[in-house]
């Protein structure tokens, strides 16, 4: 069943059709009860194609990463057919970027595999393989953070066998002979997406192709990249590092870079998920207008028309110049800013629940009214601490600066685990904090805006140091929450 009707959704009022194929189409829409924007995947009415939606919905709920694009909702329409609800990633797709720009730069090869290997990593340790890793499959926010997509050809190991698809030159060699998808053969197409993104081409069958060495347009300051995803393409699946290994190969490999997205032209750009086989042509993209590309939630400024401005990412192969705090690629929040109270009225909130000054603790954090009387001491405290960890590449040092269980740690958690697997850290990290004000406060939650820059520092390896230069950063809201140890940072997001 195939329409250019949008269906009818309860708590959802879908726009227009952002692509089609051969099991689904895919529609723009915004949730009616806060305005968000989201992407529905309206399933076919066969049952095979519903199937897979299910199954879709299934496997993504078995693992949480910033790096997985998650389904939020799952429902099933009076006709039979599947709705997915989905995040809308606008920044296109890794098939779309590359065809664009023709290869990526080692440091960028980084930043998109090392995240997405350890996206895999989890997806393994819960027991699911993707199946299907390939270009389109990989989908890009405006702060080019990457998220697998298309679960719905994934498959949970032990399960009944579920028909075997695939994109070529991404299908491991022993998949192609008739075994069945397995951890090893994911990270061979995590490998083969790697070559893509040098050679600007897909590698050929082992024994036949050139090396990647030959074929890499990335040139000198490749090497070690090159090396690990040679690894990662190993005809022998023993041979392969698993996909943690690789997520710690790549980031001990180089320094991350940030991401250069093109939008406009980009056919792609638009469309959410990459619709199998037979997928029509995509409707017009999304345009950009006076140098601003039309998002639900706070458009992000371009250095030029056409090309989002480069942002550096966080978690794993975020990496960590990109730990650069806070800057939006490690946030990948869709929710809307709440709106700012008047720092008056909070400030007086806050001060009647605190009860009067008595002498302040030395520590910010452990201060009731930080957050309004003292928010430039309390967010230097906060970074400090962050940046401890980093230097330490501690992960237990993390609770002196972030709560537990928010989305903040756990990409700052994974980044830490990628630095011990490669024996690195960051000698000398300092983030600056500046220009920082009150949005609104309470008792036990803040928003504090502020511009938080980094301090030249070492990236330490085995074997290896890498200077990176100081950045004057960029405006970041802060999320504080006061827990029982005192103020932490919970999230961080664009203003």
């Amino acid at each position: 069943m195939e329409t250019t009707e949008p269906p009818v959704l309860p708590g959802l009022r879908l726009g227009r059709l952002l692509g089609r194929g051969g099991s689904a189409q895919v529609w723009e829409a915004e949730r009616l009860d806060d305005g968000r924007r989201v992407a529905v995947k309206v399933s076919h009415g066969d049952a095979e194609a519903a199937q897979a939606a299910v199954r879709e919905a299934s496997v993504a709920g078995r693992t949480v990463s910033a790096h997985v694009v998650p389904v939020e909702a799952c429902l099933t329409l009076p006709d039979a057919r599947v709705a997915l609800v989905m995040p809308l990633m606008r920044g296109g797709s890794l098939a779309a970027l590359v065809a664009a720009r023709g290869h990526l730069g080692p440091g960028e090869v980084v930043t998109v595999l090392a995240p997405l290997a350890e996206a895999l990593g989890r997806l393994h340790a819960a027991g699911v393989v993707h199946g299907d890793v390939s270009p389109g499959n990989v989908l890009l926010d405006l702060d080019g953070r990457p998220a697998l997509a298309d679960l719905g050809v994934g498959r949970v190991l032990g399960d009944a066998p579920t028909p075997v698809w695939g994109t070529p030159g991404h299908l491991a060699p022993e998949v192609l002979l008739g075994a069945a998808p397995s951890p090893a053969a994911d990270v061979y197409a995590l490998g083969a997406l790697g070559w893509l993104c040098l050679a600007g081409e897909v590698p050929g069958a082992p024994g036949l192709r050139p090396s990647l060495v030959e074929v890499s347009r990335a040139g000198a300051g490749s090497e070690a990249v090159v090396a690990a995803l040679e690894a990662a393409v190993q005809p022998r699946p023993e041979e392969r590092p698993d996909a943690d290994e690789l997520a710690g190969l790549l980031f001990a490999a180089a320094r991350p870079e940030p991401l250069h997205l093109v939008v406009a032209g980009d056919t792609e750009s638009a469309v959410t998920y990459r619709l199998r086989a037979a997928a029509g042509s995509p409707p017009v993209p999304p345009v950009l207008e006076r140098g601003r590309h039309r998002a639900p939630a706070g458009p992000r400024p371009t250095g030029q028309r056409g090309v989002a401005r480069p942002v550096v990412l966080g978690a794993v192969g975020l990496g960590v110049v990109g730990l650069l705090v806070v800057l939006g690629g490690l946030l990948g929040r869709d929710e809307p800013a709440r709106a700012a109270a008047p720092a008056a009225s909070t400030a007086s909130a806050v001060g009647q629940q605190a009860g009067p000054a008595a002498a302040r603790p030395a520590d910010p954090r452990t201060d009731a009214r930080a957050p309004v009387e003292r928010p430039q001491e309390l967010l230097a405290v906060l970074a400090d601490a962050r940046a401890a960890a980093y230097r330490s590449s501690d992960p237990e040092r993390l609770g002196a600066a972030e709560t537990s269980g928010g989305a903040l740690h756990e990409r700052d958690a994974a980044a830490l685990a990628a630095l011990r697997t490669a024996s690195a850290r960051y000698d000398g990290l300092a983030y600056r904090v500046t220009e920082v004000s009150v949005r609104s406060a309470a008792a036990d939650r803040a928003e504090l805006r502020a511009v938080v820059g980094v301090g030249a520092h070492r990236v330490v390896r085995p074997g290896a140091d890498t200077a990176v230069a100081a950045s004057p950063g960029e405006p970041v809201v802060v999320d504080l929450v006061r827990t029982p140890a005192g103020w932490r940072l919970e999230a961080l997001r664009p203003p």
